[in-house]
């Protein structure tokens, strides 16, 4: 098969932000507050720059493994059938002004499988670690939502969202801009993200490749605690990766677009 896709671009939402950064620095407008519980928070251009330019490189990487493996998979291989062998895939991503080209020719059902399997764990991981620097993100512009004595490990974006969601139950913060964003988005977050994190603790601590056929279509395995079905049409895992890129591209567009807003005022500070 052979096919041209083209990659998403965040830079004019990147640009915006790094404008009001670079306007609260320049004017004394950031504190403290924040990087009183890690310096990880601190408001410095340079880590910040770095940030946003690994959030974008990580949705990327997540599109090319989308468009080069799942997009186009052949599931009648993965389910055995050897007569649609070799499956070949010459696929051309645009990324700007840049082409980048990914092929491959595969001949043997069981090395087509483990190339699928492999990739579909690094899609996971990445999309982990992008929502934990999308957590980042927010908690180095807005005032943070994990309080805590020690610092944690990790911010997954699930525990995020329930912290947010306490301290607005409890009165300690309004529906703001923030978490409009995420409000809207609760759809999504209720349905993937546990699917997602333990996908991503199974292929850190386990061995399991998490992705099995029923003869007819190669899905996601149901993790425990999700509102999935074992049997459902949305594990399958075409269509389980589109809509999750899909909603994760909007998120990441509304939450940049959230924080620009909450940060934009002259009076404002960075964390606002």
């Amino acid at each position: 098969m052979v096919k041209t896709s083209t990659l998403s671009n965040f830079t004019t939402e990147r640009n915006i932000l790094l404008t009001i950064l670079t306007r609260k620095i320049a004017t004394s407008k950031t504190n403290t507050l924040n990087a009183a519980f890690d310096n990880k928070y601190q408001v410095q251009h340079n880590s910040i720059t770095d940030l946003l330019q690994a959030i974008e490189a990580k949705f990327k990487k997540c599109e090319m493994l989308f468009f080069t493996y799942f997009e186009d998979m052949d599931h009648g291989i993965l389910a055995g059938n050897i007569t649609a062998l070799p499956f070949e895939m010459d696929c051309s991503l645009i990324d700007g002004t840049a082409t980048v080209k990914y092929y491959f020719k595969v001949d043997d059902k069981n090395m087509y499988k483990e190339i699928v399997d492999m990739n579909f764990q690094t899609f996971i991981l990445t999309l982990a670690s992008l929502y934990e620097n999308l957590v980042l993100l927010a908690e180095i512009f807005i005032k943070k939502v994990m309080v805590y004595v020690k610092p944690l490990i990790s911010s997954p974006l699930h525990d995020y969202l329930k912290y947010l969601k306490h301290l607005i139950d409890l009165g300690y913060r309004q529906n703001d801009k923030l978490n409009t964003c995420m409000v809207t988005f609760d759809p999504f977050f209720s349905k993937y993200l546990i699917q997602i994190n333990s996908l991503r603790n199974r292929y850190i601590h386990g061995y399991s490749i998490n992705l099995q056929t029923d003869g007819y279509y190669y899905s996601v395995e149901k993790m425990n605690g999700t509102s999935f079905t074992p049997a459902s049409p949305d594990l399958i895992l075409d269509r389980f990766t589109f809509e999750v890129l899909d909603n994760t591209r909007n998120f990441i567009r509304e939450l940049f677009t959230a924080l620009k807003e909450s940060t934009k005022h002259h009076r404002k500070s960075i964390p606002a």
